[in-house]
């Protein structure tokens, strides 16, 4: 079963959306594009938030997606992880981080 690590993030304080977005779309994924055993790397950009229409507790989401817990676990524990995770270090903007096993509902096929 496919397993996905989903974070949410807001930017530094002293940064724009679109520096944050640059940043994230770029060098980031440059370094997480190298990470073993990712198979889909997902970025999206927060135009809304219903929860805060007049201000956005987030400003991105990121979904990293590996083929079981196992290729994750390997992945945690690579160098690739551990320089791509170290440009997130003293950025000062907050992030929350849940991993999931998820399914396809569109796919049809959801025992």
């Amino acid at each position: 079963m496919a397993v996905s690590m989903v974070v949410l993030a807001s930017r530094p304080s002293d940064w724009t959306q679109d520096q944050f977005t640059a940043w994230w779309r770029g060098p980031h994924a440059a370094a997480a594009r190298l990470i073993p055993g990712l198979v889909a790397y997902r970025h999206g950009v927060v135009t809304t938030d219903y929860d805060n229409p007049g201000s956005p507790a987030w400003d991105g989401h990121a979904v990293l997606t590996f083929a079981d817990q196992a290729a994750l676990d390997s992945a945690l524990a690579s160098p690739e992880w551990k320089a791509a995770t170290a440009q997130t270090r003293g950025m000062g903007g907050r992030r929350l981080i849940v991993v999931t096993e998820e399914i396809d509902l569109l796919a049809g096929d959801n025992d």
